[in-house]
């Protein structure tokens, strides 16, 4: 099958990073808040009310320092399932809305960091703002993502998902999202659990496909 993956917060631990440095950041800009903060949202500078403009100076300065520092790691198992995926024959590309105005060459720096990481793949696509677009065009089977916004852009048009499931999923959301459901969707949260519903799904699939040459 043809797999796409996304990688901040689905292959890596971005969410974390960005929580401990926004905080780092917001307690610059204001340091008598004493206020308790919980990291449950997708985006982190939400959680501390910064102004648009704060927002883009925080994240161009940060996605440097996260690439300067190394700050951003792979999720536990992630490299040997999607290993095991091209193993097993899969198709694997990585789907990634990394844009340039942070990242720089987010396609480059996000090639870089899978190699680093020993994290395969059979082609990289960044600056992906449409993922629903790019799977169906490319006859993608299955997207990962953990951003219920793409999984719906790919179940809109008929492609299956894994929505992998993190601490803001779905708080973060608009309520249409917070408990959505679709049949072309099912959710994981570990890539040990990712793994079983690839193989669930590829089997039904090839079980799919044998009835149609009968």
């Amino acid at each position: 099958m043809k797999i796409a993956i996304d990688v901040d917060d689905c292959i890596s631990n971005t969410a974390e990073v960005d929580f401990v440095t926004c905080y780092e950041y917001n307690k610059a800009l204001h340091p008598d808040d004493n206020k308790n903060y919980v990291n449950e949202y997708h985006n982190a500078p939400t959680i501390f009310g910064l102004t648009k403009e704060q927002d883009d100076d925080f994240y161009i300065h940060q996605r440097k320092l996260c690439i300067e520092e190394d700050l951003i790691k792979p999720k536990v198992f992630a490299d040997k399932i999607i290993a095991k995926l091209i193993r097993d024959g899969h198709d694997v590309t990585i789907l990634t809305s990394r844009g340039d105005l942070y990242w720089g060459n987010a396609l480059e720096e996000t090639k870089k960091w899978l190699n680093k990481y020993n994290i395969p793949y059979t082609r990289c696509v960044a600056n992906s703002g449409d993922k629903g677009k790019y799977c169906a065009e490319n006859n993608i089977d299955i997207m990962i993502d953990d951003n219920l916004k793409y999984i719906k852009q790919c179940n809109m048009v008929g492609i299956r998902t894994i929505t992998f499931n993190n601490n803001y999923n779905p708080k973060y959301y608009p309520e249409e999202l917070r408990h959505y459901q679709n049949d072309l969707n099912t959710y994981a949260s570990s890539w040990s659990e990712v793994s079983d519903k690839v193989d669930l799904i590829s089997k039904i699939k090839e079980e799919f496909e044998s009835k149609q040459l009968m």
